[in-house]
Parts: C-alpha cells; sequence; structure tokens
C-alpha cells in the first residue's frame, strides 16, 4: 500500500490564475436530500463550494426547497419532480446522501447512470439501491465507457453490496480485500471509508497500488462527515483535479485534524468539517508555495 501524504496531495491542486471565473471552477449537481434528511444535502453542497466549485446545484424534493435555499444561499435549486434533468450542462454528479430508498430515487439513480456522462460519485442511499436493485454490472458498465465514477462505501454499505452479488466471506476478509472485491465488482474507483480510509483508482491494474490515507481522526465518526466527503469529491472532480478522490480524502481528513484541533475531538461535528476545508486547501497551497520558492 502506498501512503496518501500532503507531498502527493499538493501536485494535484492547482493554484488559481487571477482571470477566472465562476464557470472555470465546475458546475456540480448533487442529488441529496429528503424531508427528514435535509441536513445531508446541505453539508454535501456546501462541501462542495468550500472545495472551490464554481457553480453548486441541488436537486431537492419541492418540499425541502426554502430549507436547502435558507442554509446555503449559494446553491441553485432543482425540482426534482422534473422528469427530465440535462446532466451534459454539470461537470460532476453526488448522487446519495440522504436521498433514501424509495421507488422514484431508484429512477433517479438508474437515470443518472443511464444518461449521465459527467465524473459521477455514488454515495449513502444510491449505493443501498444499487445494492438492493443488483445493479453492480450498469455501474460497472458505465465504467467501461470510460466515464469517472466513484464509489464511497463504509463498511456496512460494501457488506451490503457485496452479499447481493457474490459468495465474497465479508467477514472473514480484512478491510485491503473487501476493497479489492469491490473494485472488481464494479469498475469504480473505491474509497472505503473509515479508520485510514483505502483508495483504489478507477482502471488501477492488478499490481497497481491501494493507496491509505494518513489524516484524520476518531472525532470524524460523526454524523454527515460522509456527506462532506461526497460534496468535496464532487466540488473537485468538477475542477477537473486529477486523482480527486485521493486529494478529497486527505483533504477532509486534514479539515477534520484542523477542526480538531479548534474543537476538540468529543465536541466535533460534521459543519466543523466543512468550515475546515478552506484553511486545509489553503495549508496545502502554502506548503506547495514554499518548496516552489525554495
Amino acid at each position: 500500500m502506498q501512503k496518501i501524504t500532503d507531498e502527493l496531495i499538493m501536485n494535484l491542486i492547482p493554484v488559481r490564475q487571477a482571470e477566472s471565473h465562476k464557470g472555470d471552477f465546475g458546475r456540480v449537481l448533487a442529488i441529496a436530500g429528503s424531508p427528514l434528511m435535509t441536513g445531508a444535502c446541505i453539508l454535501c453542497t456546501k462541501a462542495a463550494l468550500r472545495s472551490g466549485a464554481g457553480l453548486v446545484y441541488a436537486m431537492v424534493p419541492a418540499e425541502i426547497m426554502p430549507q436547502i435555499q435558507m442554509a446555503v444561499p449559494e446553491v441553485i435549486i432543482r425540482d426534482r419532480s422534473r422528469k427530465v434533468e440535462d446532466y451534459s450542462v454539470y461537470d460532476a454528479i453526488v448522487v446519495g446522501p440522504g436521498l433514501t430508498t424509495g421507488e422514484m430515487e431508484a429512477q433517479l439513480v438508474d437515470d443518472v447512470l443511464e444518461r449521465a456522462e459527467c465524473p459521477l460519485v455514488l454515495d449513502a442511499d444510491a449505493l443501498n439501491i444499487v445494492a438492493e436493485r443488483g445493479w453492480h454490472e450498469r455501474v460497472k458498465d458505465r465504467c467501461l465507457r470510460g466515464l469517472a465514477t466513484v464509489i464511497t462505501p463504509h463498511m456496512g454499505e460494501a457488506e451490503r453490496l457485496l452479499k447481493t452479488d457474490t459468495d465474497f466471506d465479508f467477514h472473514g476478509a480484512e478491510r485491503e480485500e473487501v476493497l479489492n472485491e469491490l473494485y472488481d465488482l464494479t469498475g469504480a474507483t473505491v474509497v472505503l471509508k473509515g479508520n485510514r480510509t483505502l483508495v483504489r483508482p478507477m482502471f488501477g491494474g492488478s499490481l497497481d497500488p491501494v493507496y491509505v490515507n494518513t489524516t484524520g481522526n476518531p472525532g470524524m465518526a460523526t454524523a454527515g462527515s460522509g456527506d462532506v466527503l461526497s460534496g468535496m469529491m464532487g466540488g473537485l472532480l468538477g475542477q477537473n483535479i486529477k486523482n480527486a478522490a485521493m486529494a478529497s480524502v486527505f483533504l477532509h481528513g486534514l479539515a477534520g485534524d484542523l477542526a480538531s484541533d479548534n474543537k476538540g475531538q468529543y465536541g466535533l461535528i460534521a459543519g466543523d468539517i466543512v468550515e475546515s476545508i478552506p484553511e486545509a486547501i489553503m495549508n496545502i497551497l502554502e506548503e506547495k508555495n514554499g518548496l516552489q520558492d525554495l
């Protein structure tokens, strides 16, 4: 396994040019949230914005549109009851945080897998829908078409994905074995969340390394932390940042470490991680600039 370190990440985050505008930094769509889980959408879209996305859209049920707009005034709202969405206008899509797994939500995941051609992050309930419906091959087909796809399961979601379509002995396996089995099953970039999150990039060969994260702390084991990560991932993918999955995992953990320095691990909440994202990115850019000045 190779470590995800600041030396690796600083080479992925570009310095912004003076003559830039919001369109240069990506249009990101979050298909997220539900009446009982508005917070997942709020955290996801805030994280995408704090990660530098130029324009962030939230596709949500009509009844929670006002709550989302008040909580994140910078986000652009889309009504989820619309039957057809033009995915071609987006540079990245995140689907799943707080989505729920009803029939309408399954139809949305089905539609995104079928028609979206931009980079896609499948998280939370989108993964549960894939597991319930046995859509692993559909994810793999998308990857085989050369469409960047990231799945972000924690161990519980990983078990649901694997037990529905394989004879894999989940409980007897090491985390790296679980990661590789998920990769073989879907072909996607796999981010297996947990203590020292593991990443295996899409299109990796059998000899390509698994990457292990070096940032983060136990205080990040809190509701909404995964929604923040998926939003960051969408934000970096939308900016066309190379190896965005690894960069977002590292910066997410670094933001959690910075937040923990200020709040402590016991009182850390997901919103603290969001607010520390800009400082995490700034630290990496300052370190990069410092090395370039040597």
